[in-house]
């Protein structure tokens, strides 16, 4: 929920401002590598935290991270494939 200040102007959280931007405003040959990028940088670091520490809850993060890299790479390439394609320089 938004709060309110002092003149009565309501406050957005800052993080949901961030995603917004993200999911939105920016293209998609930026927003998909950024996506990549953060999610094998959240599966490194839990899938290290289970090699140190155990614990099958950081495993299976760390595994749903790379899944999430995994199809976004995917789809990634598949876009590219087919602009190339429709360019007509495959």
């Amino acid at each position: 929920m938004a709060s309110t200040t002092a003149c009565g102007i309501r406050a957005r959280p800052t993080g949901r401002m961030l995603i917004n931007l993200i999911l939105r405003a920016l293209p998609f040959w930026i927003r998909e590598p950024l996506v990549i990028a953060v999610s094998l940088f959240f599966a490194g670091l839990a899938l290290y935290w289970f090699v140190m520490a155990g614990g099958w809850a950081r495993g299976g993060i760390g595994l749903a991270s790379v899944a999430v890299a995994a199809l976004r790479i995917h789809l990634l390439r598949r876009e590219w494939r087919s602009r190339q394609a429709a360019r007509g320089s495959v």
